[in-house]
């Protein structure tokens, strides 16, 4: 993995300087090994480097192929399929780094060539020629990339932090009421004026003209689109299982010693079963979470099952989460109110003291394969919505109480929602819009996010919309915003398996009907049913979190006091407005003091 900054047009050199000193113990963290950078025109690139297959001579950055100047963060699965395509073109190669293969894509496709990238990235290209600057994402946001504009230059930078803050401009006072409804705020959007997120499955171009800064439109190069070609289960089964199997040769690709991350859990057991036998060296790691979890033990019947040894506990307690907890603002870099970032930090810490630089995690299976507990609860709703809910009008209260109950999470207000209100207020797992509404004034309407994407949905039954919502929204400002932050921190690359271009492509091809056949996360459970012992695979979700209720004691009187002082929102009334205070509400607004307080 790597770390990207630098400028586009004017810019003091010696501004410029001072500021990469300043910031250069951040770039490490994401790229340890290397750290180059290059002036050319109006062009100042530095890339921070973490190396994990070929040499410090190969694949060294900024890279430069004719007129391409290109700086890459990211890991190219399909390299060698590019790279024989270029080659029969008439392409010469130096060495074997994606780097190269990303370098001469571009030259030779241009911005199509992003629509050819099968992996993760944040790509920054100056092109010489057209004196162009090109910013671009994944398709599904797993590598970060941000960027502050004038009239003059473009500064760009793999995270917040790693941008001038005189650059950024004010906080965005709508973005508090973003992170409030979501627990984030979703691009292009962030907590600044003039501090902005490329979205991702996009690229954005920027001019120089007269000695000025054009901005172009943002482009999509990709966007989810559920086909439901496949409605037979066995056909999906084999599909999956076939398309898992070659994705996973192709995201092994390392130089070095590779770990995985294995909870026990249906995700991450079939990546540790599939990588086990194809790449030397596979360490699993499982964090044991003490008293009422069972993650250890489950994974150590796995790992025996298995037949495989090397398998690492980690042992998570109290002084752990409470380290954490105060490196919270440096890891994050913005109020996030996921409280498994603090598990995952710890986790993350303890696979690369143990010597090893790459994970593989099962990160995306969820939102591909329906595993969370809202698509089990949606189907069912969905099923009753076509029947209008009539005869539920003239039911007696127990009788609908016991209907209820069946729903985890849902209560009767979300049975009569509209399919538009219903989406839209799974969405939001901050607090709620009718929540804040009252105490913080404004006519701000941060659901503007979830409608653009519904918008575009309408000929879908509503278990196919929350699956392209949890695929273009939960999935990258929450999850994977969640993982890149953990483990660059601890200078280790996360490889999400399941987030292979074609394992994707795959997924959405399979009608929803087969995706819940059996339940929640059925493809995935009958995948291996050989290799995994019934009591892993059958087993209930678990979250990544430390079970803990004390995140009360940690939003305080006085946070409270400090975030009315800076925000004028009164968390305290807030919290009196959920029905359920659960950890994640305090956690929530602790992170937002949190990162108000590293800021001053």
């Amino acid at each position: 993995m790597c770390g990207l900054l630098g400028n586009f047009g004017y810019i003091e050199t010696q501004d410029l300087l001072n500021h990469i000193n300043e910031v250069e113990p951040l770039l490490k963290r994401r790229g340890p090994d290397q750290i180059e950078s290059i002036d050319i025109e109006n062009f100042y690139g530095v890339h921070s480097r973490l190396i994990v297959q070929g040499d410090a001579s190969d694949g060294k950055q900024p890279m430069v192929y004719k007129d391409i100047v290109l700086l890459f963060n990211g890991n190219l699965y399909n390299k060698d399929t590019l790279k024989s395509e270029l080659l029969s073109l008439g392409y010469e190669f130096k060495g074997i780094s994606d780097t190269e293969v990303v370098a001469i894509s571009i030259s030779h496709w241009g911005n199509k060539a992003f629509e050819k990238f099968n992996g993760f990235f944040s790509i920054v290209y100056f092109d010489k020629k057209k004196k162009t600057l090109t910013l671009a994402r994944d398709r599904v946001g797993q590598k970060p990339l941000y960027y502050s504009s004038s009239q003059k230059s473009i500064f760009f930078g793999s995270t917040e932090n790693l941008i001038p803050k005189r650059f950024c401009g004010k906080i965005r006072q709508e973005s508090y009421i973003d992170f409030i409804t979501y627990g984030f705020v979703p691009s292009p959007n962030t907590m600044f004026e003039n501090l902005y997120s490329v979205k991702p499955g996009y690229f954005k171009s920027f001019s120089l003209h007269d000695g000025k800064v054009l901005a172009h439109e943002s482009y999509s190069f990709w966007q989810p689109m559920i086909t439901n070609e496949i409605d037979d289960l066995e056909t999906a089964t084999t599909l999956i299982t076939d398309t898992l199997d070659y994705s996973m040769k192709d995201g092994l690709f390392a130089s070095i010693d590779v770990a995985c991350l294995f909870s026990g859990g249906v995700d991450s057991s079939l990546i540790f079963s599939n990588a086990r036998n194809k790449q030397k060296g596979l360490c699993g790691f499982t964090a044991d979470f003490g008293e009422h979890d069972d993650s250890e033990q489950r994974a150590s019947s796995l790992a025996k099952v298995l037949g495989h040894e090397n398998h690492i506990i980690k042992k998570i307690d109290s002084s752990d989460v409470e380290d954490s907890l105060k490196l919270t603002p440096t890891i994050c870099e913005s109020p996030f109110d996921d409280t498994s970032v603090i598990p995952s930090n710890i986790v993350f810490s303890a696979i690369k003291a143990s010597g090893y630089s790459v994970a593989l995690t099962g990160d995306g299976a969820d939102e591909l394969f329906c595993g969370y507990s809202s698509f089990g609860n949606l189907n069912k709703i969905e099923k009753l919505l076509d029947k209008k809910f009539d005869f539920l009008i003239r039911f007696p209260g127990k009788i609908i109480n016991g209907l209820l109950s069946r729903f985890r999470y849902f209560d009767l207000e979300r049975l009569f929602m509209n399919e538009k209100d219903l989406l839209v207020d799974l969405s939001c797992n901050g607090f709620k819009k009718r929540e804040w509404q009252g105490i913080i004034r404004s006519d701000y309407d941060p659901l503007h996010y979830v409608t653009s994407i519904l918008k575009d949905l309408s000929d879908l039954r509503p278990l196919d919309k929350w699956r392209i919502l949890n695929l273009k929204f939960k999935l990258p400002y929450q999850m994977l915003y969640k993982v890149d932050r953990a483990s660059m921190f601890n200078s280790v690359e996360a490889r999400p398996l399941f987030l292979n271009n074609d394992i994707i492509d795959a997924a959405l091809s399979i009608s929803s009907s087969v995706m819940m056949e059996d339940g929640q996360k059925t493809i995935l459970k009958k995948l291996y049913q050989n290799q995994i012992p019934h009591s892993g695979w059958n087993l209930p979700k678990t979250g990544f979190g430390w079970k803990t209720n004390s995140y009360e004691k940690i939003f305080n009187d006085e946070a409270n006091s400090f975030l009315k002082r800076q925000t004028k929102i009164d968390g305290n009334a807030l919290l009196k407005r959920r029905k359920m205070h659960h950890k994640r509400a305090y956690y929530g607004l602790f992170s937002l003091v949190s990162w108000l307080e590293s800021r001053m």
